[in-house]
């Protein structure tokens, strides 16, 4: 019979943490290896030509495992080994990494989002019976690539700088598969019902900016969580509609304000069940399962559901139109290399006769020009920070509409009174004023006494600041949002940047700031339009290219509150 020799016992690895003198061999800190010997005297110096075995001193050397040496060796730069070595909590977090754990690492000089998909082993064929090395296989989410590259790496531990629960904030709210006890759901639900202001500027990095922060994606809901989050996140313009009495379906309005807009403004993440509740009350199916817009999704909440008024009245020969958003239709004009929203405005109202908005809107949806989700009437757009309608706005006679002296005052519930002849909001004279509104049918109106603004009209012009751009270059909303008045306070949104569980598992919603698009927007036209787009970075390209839909509002309306 023949004897079955024992598998080699696996030798214990090390690491050195001071730099020592054997023989002729100097051993600088960083360097790893594995000891011969039970007493841990002698061992193997991987790092040093010809890996020459060496006495050890036992206060220079530390004794790792299997795994956590494996991540060391996997880092190529000594000094590197030794920085992750010496953040305990960070080299705990990376020694139990698992695939599907969300990483933050270090790219292309800037911290980036990913998920690891793979732990790859490589291993030594010497016979040295030396150490494996492991390496990460990491997903960008997107929006982390800032260049054209693949979203896929394969990085050291180096340059890991933090590992799923390290990076996410509060994962008692956004923990997907956490379930809270009996006392964190209330207390939820008390926080959700207390009405919360838009994010302050100052708060934006803290609360809002990172992964799995803003409204997280699911089912095709990309149209709504990016309109959700770049009309309520940084600003109150539709905050009237969270509170108003007036609105048809008070249900829905409760779950918008205490299960989206308050949680979204509190702990700046909003869970996709939350976004479902609502979808399911839009009167639609489809709303639950299709791709849609963000016009359908508007005009399905704010007139057929809640039925508030709209956001826009425009006046065209003579007659008050009604609507939520604003349909940019101009001619294609091959002078036009890089058009303003300001002049595809000017250009779209005055190819219609007559056409003027019956007043200052305080929130101006706009739609760019473009044929479905992937012609592009321009290839770029430059989105005007102010955009000035002064001279689109419609001038209104100020006449009594029942005796045409110099009108005093206007009422706008008037408009819908059976009196009315014209469709246009009443005015009227001091005498007529009384005279009408005495009658007990409309005590409840309120009518507003006319500010006498002729002197002025020359010299004010009004003005609406850009909130928002939405974006779609394929089949996929993500949204750019102005979260201050500082010039680079943008951040970039994106409802499904990744998936938790190689891409069967729950989406990953992100925020992350572009500070850069500050530097474009405040360039004149001429000095953009002369720009070379093919350096620019892959985001502000999405921002200027794959322009869908505009948002601005009122300066007054844009005022935070809180």
């Amino acid at each position: 019979m023949t004897s079955m020799n024992p598998a080699p016992k696996p030798r214990k690895p090390f690491i050195v943490l001071r730099e020592f003198t054997t023989g002729k061999h100097k051993v600088t800190p960083g360097s790893m290896g594995f000891f011969l010997d039970s007493e841990q005297t002698r061992g193997r110096i991987l790092d040093l030509p010809s890996r020459p075995e060496v006495s050890l001193r036992r206060n220079a050397v530390h004794v790792l495992g299997r795994r956590d040496s494996a991540f060391l060796y996997g880092i190529g730069s000594l000094p590197r080994r030794l920085h992750l070595l010496s953040n305990d909590k960070l080299f705990a977090a990376v020694c139990g990494l698992q695939v599907s754990d969300v990483i933050r690492i270090r790219y292309q000089g800037y911290a980036a989002v990913g998920v690891a998909s793979a732990i790859w082993e490589l291993s030594a064929k010497s016979g040295l019976c030396e150490l494996t090395k492991l390496l990460i296989e990491v997903q960008l989410l997107d929006g982390e690539c800032l260049s054209n590259v693949t979203p896929l790496l394969k990085i050291d531990a180096g340059e890991v700088l933090a590992i799923s629960s390290s990076v996410q904030r509060q994962p008692q709210y956004r923990d997907f598969g956490h379930k809270l006890d009996e006392k964190d759901i209330h207390s939820v639900l008390e926080d959700n019902m207390k009405d919360h202001p838009p994010v302050r500027e100052c708060d934006v990095l803290d609360k809002m900016v990172g992964l799995r922060n803003g409204i997280q994606g699911h089912y095709n809901s990309c149209y709504l969580d990016t309109t959700l989050f770049s009309l309520f996140a940084f600003s109150s313009v539709l905050d009237p509609i969270l509170r108003s009495p007036d609105v048809c379906d008070a249900k829905v309005q409760r779950i918008l304000r205490e299960d989206i807009v308050n949680p979204l403004r509190r702990t700046g993440f909003v869970h996709a069940d939350n976004v479902m509740k609502l979808r399911k009350l839009l009167r639609c199916d489809s709303f639950v399962t299709d791709e849609k817009d963000p016009e359908e999704f508007l005009n399905a909440l704010l007139y057929e559901v809640l039925a508030v008024e709209p956001l826009l009245k425009i006046r065209c020969n003579g007659k008050s139109q009604e609507s939520n958003s604003y349909q940019i239709i101009v001619e294609r004009d091959g002078t036009l290399k890089v058009p303003s929203v300001q002049t595809l405005l000017e250009r779209s109202f005055q190819s219609y006769e007559n056409l003027k908005f019956d007043q200052v809107p305080s929130c101006l949806i706009l739609q760019m020009p473009r044929f479905g989700k992937k012609f592009h009437m321009f290839p770029y757009i430059f989105p005007s920070l102010e955009l000035d309608i002064t001279n689109m706005l419609y001038t209104r006679s100020r006449v009594c509409c029942l005796c045409l002296s110099p009108a005093e005052y206007e009422c706008v519930q008037c408009v819908a009174d059976p009196l009315t002849t014209d469709g246009d909001i009443r005015q009227f004279c001091q005498f007529c004023e009384m005279q009408v509104h005495s009658h007990k049918q409309m005590s409840d109106h309120k009518p507003v006494r006319l500010v006498d603004t002729q002197s002025e009209a020359s010299t004010t012009r009004q003005k609406m600041e850009l909130l928002a751009v939405l974006c779609i270059k394929t089949s996929h909303f993500i949204s750019f949002v102005k979260y201050g008045p500082g010039k680079n306070s943008w951040v970039f949104f994106d409802s499904m940047a990744g998936k938790i569980g190689n891409g069967i598992g729950a989406n990953v919603p992100l925020v992350r700031t572009c500070p850069q698009l500050g530097n474009y927007l405040s360039m004149s036209e001429e000095e953009f339009s002369a720009l070379d787009f093919t350096k620019m970075d892959t985001l502000s390209k999405r921002f200027f290219s794959d322009k869908y839909m505009c948002i601005y509002q009122s300066p007054e309306s844009s005022r935070q509150s809180g």
